[in-house]
């Protein structure tokens, strides 16, 4: 999600009747608003999409292996956030995220 200080705006998007009953589904399932979700969708899709244009990830693969990586590391116990990240060639503020959102999955939280 956004920083508190940085001004968040609204856009609108058109989804099938379908996209949008399996959306409710999925938010509902997650303790989500419809909305909140999409959002978390977005950030997602906006995040791979700028990194592809950045030649930073390539495939859903790639990312794949990365996360995949990321958690074994992690599992361990051996390098820190900042040696996982140097040895996957990934920031480490992608690490922290990564096993952040990891322990939220985990809990449930996502």
């Amino acid at each position: 999600m956004a920083a508190p200080f940085q001004k968040m705006v609204g856009v609108q998007v058109s989804v099938t009747a379908r996209a949008k009953a399996v959306l409710d589904a999925q938010a509902q399932a997650r303790n989500y608003s419809t909305s909140a979700w999409c959002g978390l969708l977005f950030d997602m899709a906006f995040a791979a999409v700028c990194a592809r244009e950045k030649g930073a990830i390539h495939t859903d693969a790639d990312l794949d292996a990365i996360v995949g990586a990321c958690l074994l590391l992690h599992a361990r116990a051996e390098w820190d956030t900042a040696e996982i990240a140097q040895k996957l060639g990934v920031p480490e503020a992608t690490v922290v995220r990564i096993l952040d959102t990891w322990r939220d999955y985990r809990r449930g939280e996502v």
